[in-house]
């Protein structure tokens, strides 16, 4: 087992099928053909794969060794997950995307992290994307079910709280105090209607009366002061009957 494989190098390596030509795979990997050639090669280097070229031609196979890497891979794909395929996914969904990142985050030898990559990918609990010869990690509705993971700075349980409407405020209106002017003619002191309130003095009773006078006699208190100023005119000689 080549020590450092990646799950890119497991990803082409199961795409490799008897004497694929070289020039296929940039539409497989979604790459263009320099970045397909440059993946490709790598796995040459690692001894996964073979490409012979021929005129207009490059033909890829699968090496001897790249069969036993992918045979081990498949079997471990038909293996329960274990505690390491657990700390894996919540990698991913944490945020760490790249296998560089989960290596780094995990601090795991890259040809196990890429065996277990490969599992959880292989039973459906992560999903992957190649995009100019990068391949990034996804975590899939089912890797969150079963890892019940929350992002950071979230509760666990979020607790649903009942929205109380505001209660209405009560206004307390206090009624006006009146001056009650029909207990000025009666025995008792004219007071206001509240029991609290200041007894009426001499001046208070005087203009009560005053004001309850003119009210009700405006006419007669009118021709009144007519007749007196004509008086004072007719005295003074202004006016003449």
């Amino acid at each position: 087992m080549p020590k450092d494989l990646t799950i890119l190098d497991l990803v082409i390596l199961e795409k490799v099928e008897k004497d694929s030509l070289m020039e296929s795979f940039s539409g497989k990997l979604y790459s263009s053909f320099f970045d397909t050639a440059s993946m490709l090669g790598t796995l040459q280097v690692k001894k996964l794969v073979r490409i012979s070229s021929n005129i207009g031609r490059n033909v890829v196979n699968k090496t001897e060794l790249g069969d036993q890497v992918l045979l081990y891979a498949n079997e471990k794909n038909a293996e329960p997950l274990e505690g390491l395929d657990h700390v894996i996914l919540k990698s991913i969904a944490s945020g760490n995307k790249s296998f560089e990142q989960i290596k780094g985050d995990l601090n795991l030898r890259s040809d196990d992290l890429s065996i277990h990559i490969f599992k959880v990918i292989k039973q459906g609990y992560a999903d992957y994307e190649i995009r100019n010869g990068r391949l990034t990690l996804n975590i899939t509705e089912k890797g969150f079910k079963l890892t019940g993971f929350v992002p950071k700075g979230q509760p666990q349980m979020v607790q649903s709280q009942t929205v109380q409407k505001p209660q209405p405020r009560q206004v307390s209106v206090q009624e006006s105090k009146q001056l009650d002017l029909k207990s000025v003619f009666s025995p008792f002191d004219a007071t206001p209607s509240e029991e609290e309130e200041r007894p009426m003095g001499p001046l208070d009773k005087m203009f009560a009366k005053l004001v309850f006078y003119l009210t009700n006699n405006a006419p007669v208190v009118l021709v009144g002061v007519l007749i007196l100023i004509a008086i004072i005119l007719y005295f003074t000689g202004y006016i003449q009957f």
